[in-house]
C-alpha cells in the first residue's frame, strides 16, 4: 500500500512539473521553401539549440518552433539564422505551448 501512494504521488508530481515547464511556439514567416534540403537545414540549425523541443515546416514558407520554459526566440537571432541561410525574414508570432 505505501507503494502504490508512493506511486501516485511521483505520477502527480511529474504531471504538475510538466504544467510549470510549459515553453513557446513560434510562428516564423520566411519565403516559401522548394527544396527539401534546405528545409532539413534550417531543422538541424534550430534542434542544435539547447531549449528546443520541435520544429515543422510549411513549404508555405512558416516555420513552428516550439520552445521549453528556458528558451526564449530573438527577432534578432531568428533573422541571422534565416538570412545566413539565405530566406528572408517576414516576422514572427509567438503563443503559449
Amino acid at each position: 500500500m505505501a507503494r502504490l501512494k508512493y506511486l501516485i504521488f511521483l505520477l502527480g508530481g511529474i504531471a504538475s512539473a510538466n504544467t510549470w515547464a510549459d515553453g513557446k511556439i513560434y510562428a516564423i514567416h520566411t519565403n516559401a521553401l522548394d527544396c527539401d534540403y534546405c528545409a532539413y537545414d534550417l531543422e538541424q540549425k534550430f534542434l542544435r539549440m539547447k531549449g528546443i523541443k520541435d520544429f515543422e515546416v510549411d513549404t508555405d514558407g512558416v516555420l513552428l518552433v516550439t520552445t521549453d520554459s528556458s528558451t526564449t526566440l530573438s527577432k534578432a537571432f531568428v533573422k541571422k539564422i534565416l538570412l545566413d541561410n539565405g530566406f528572408d525574414y517576414k516576422g514572427m508570432t509567438e503563443q503559449s505551448d
